[in-house]
């Protein structure tokens, strides 16, 4: 399976081993690439020419599709959390999947499928401990820990699709007055939430310990789970884990319903009746998307809709509309996406008219005010200027946000590593030294790799230095498994202070030797963007 986060992906981790108990007892390191255990997840299928075990649901039988004891844990495939969202179902809400009266093999769809190519695509994987049978174990939801159980197999791993582009984006007013259900991908990902909460303990997990784990458009999607509805919806998850939150927030419903008029017209469904656009073909409709995407600069982004995003998170966490309260780290990178000039903003006019396109709402005092927090004299050139900017609204405002949401009690944190741009980190979360084999043989070996390429889009694709990704996957364990990034290895890293041990509010810098250092985003320029004063 390909998960999507809208464009980029969540990171993964590795854990430590712990004494086979239900309860956290503290860290047993194995030293080895490889772990053991002497029971499977669950009751084998019964059948003589398979080992792999089965997990029985309500509405499904399910088998793995790799791995082995020696190993420590099992892959489960291509499980279906909703109805495939087609014909009828095409902008509407997920619904539970039917009865399956076959074994799932894992087979129901490509391993890699991804909602970006297939409509059929609501699919999640499981990666569940050979011996969690009755273990009670942490949940973790992100993309996936393929290859990053070098420690340890002690946490239960979900992985899901959501649709993204039109089929999970659509919005507007025709659209929503003829049926179609906006932000789709939020949708989704609250269904894969409620999946975790009614299925994870068949497979050894702790619905009331899940970790949602989220990099990017993905950190936001974790986000928009903590805000959906206006707070005014159960919490699904129990800590957060969240990396540079991508979201550049749509303004207004012009640009929503120009969208979807010009998208249903190109296809011959003039005025943008509903029951035309679920009979265009799903390439079709994605084409014709992607093409009016690219002539007209539309934000392919969660719109404010009045329902499950009542309005944006971050004006929804700085009003106090949202529900979650539990442990949390977020995470920004130094350079997000300013250290290069955005491209066609060649004069200090067109400063203006970029926030204008993107905001096309926003009032004329408002734009001052920009103007005035984002100073020329401080940028060597308008295209830069408008840089920072983008880098405000779209990737770190929302971070100050949550942090005085949760009375200043989170963990932050700025990634330095390299050149400190967007996903610089993800390869060090995601470093890893295993290759699952799902062949026929069902085998499991370990294989050395520099780091995996699977961090994302966005993300940095170089080797990296070992001893820092094992020393940032430590922190993403212990909170993982504690709910606090310093408990577990306290020996082996630096103490991580929450931002309110600080007067001005304290961050850990991730770089070649950390440190610990003064918040750098509690600031006016956060504050506008919070207040949502551009809508």
């Amino acid at each position: 399976m390909h998960v999507y986060a809208l464009m980029v992906a969540a990171a993964a981790v590795v854990v430590p081993a712990i004494a086979d108990s239900s309860t956290y007892q503290g860290p047993v390191v194995n030293t080895t690439s490889t772990t053991s255990s002497s029971s499977q997840t669950v009751p084998s299928s019964g059948s003589s020419s398979s080992p792999l075990p089965t997990v029985e649901l309500d509405y499904t039988t399910v088998q793995a599709v790799g791995g082995n004891a020696t190993i420590g844990y099992f892959k489960y495939q291509n499980i279906r959390f909703a109805k495939a969202p087609t014909g009828d179902l095409r902008f509407s809400a997920p619904e539970w999947p039917d009865i399956e009266t076959a074994i799932n093999t894992g087979n129901l769809a490509e391993a890699d499928v991804s909602c970006k190519t297939s409509e059929d695509c609501l699919y999640l994987d499981v990666w569940a401990p050979a011996d969690a049978a009755g273990r009670n174990l942490p949940v973790m939801s992100g993309v996936t820990p393929e290859g990053l159980f070098d420690l340890s197999t002690d946490f239960v791993y979900v992985a899901y699709n959501y649709r993204v582009g039109i089929a999970g984006l659509a919005n507007g007013p025709t659209y929503q007055h003829e049926g179609g259900v906006a932000n789709l991908c939020v949708w989704d990902s609250q269904h894969a939430f409620e999946w975790v909460q009614k299925y994870i303990s068949n497979f050894g997990g702790n619905p009331n310990d899940v970790t949602a784990v989220g990099f990017s458009a993905g950190g936001s999607q974790v986000m928009f789970q903590m805000t959906r509805f206006g707070g005014r919806a159960p919490q699904l998850f129990h800590k957060a884990y969240i990396m540079s939150p991508g979201y550049v927030p749509g303004a207004g419903h012009h640009h929503a319903e120009q969208f979807w008029q010009n998208v249903s017209s190109s296809l011959g469904c003039n005025g943008g009746h509903l029951d035309c656009m679920r009979a265009i073909s799903y390439d079709a409709l994605v084409n014709a998307s992607n093409t009016i995407v690219d002539n007209y600069t539309y934000q392919m982004q969660p719109r404010v809709d009045g329902f499950i995003i009542p309005d944006t998170y971050q004006a929804n966490l700085y009003q106090g509309h949202f529900n979650f309260s539990g442990p949390c780290v977020i995470s920004h990178a130094l350079h997000e996406a300013n250290s290069r000039a955005y491209s066609g903003v060649n004069t200090q006019e067109d400063v203006s008219t970029y926030v204008r396109i993107f905001f096309p709402g926003i009032s004329d005092d408002a734009v001052e005010t920009l103007l005035e927090l984002y100073p020329e004299e401080d940028y060597e050139s308008a295209g830069l200027r408008f840089a920072d900017m983008k880098q405000s609204f779209d990737l770190t405002d929302k971070n100050i946000a949550l942090t005085h949401a949760l009375n200043n009690e989170t963990w932050n944190a700025q990634v330095a590593l390299g050149a400190a741009s967007h996903g610089a980190d993800q390869n060090y979360y995601w470093y890893s030294t295993y290759t699952l084999n799902t062949s026929s043989n069902s085998s499991s070996e370990a294989e050395t790799t520099n780091a995996t390429e699977a961090a994302g889009v966005g993300a940095v694709t170089t080797a990296v230095n070992a001893t820092i990704a094992v020393s940032m996957q430590k922190y993403l364990v212990s909170f993982v498994l504690t709910g606090n990034p310093n408990l577990v290895w306290s020996e082996d890293k630096i103490y991580w202070p929450m931002f309110n041990e600080s007067s001005v509010g304290a961050q850990i810098v991730l770089n070649d030797t950390f440190s610990v250092a003064d918040d750098s985003l509690a600031n006016a320029k956060s504050l506008f963007w919070n207040k949502a004063l551009w809508y």
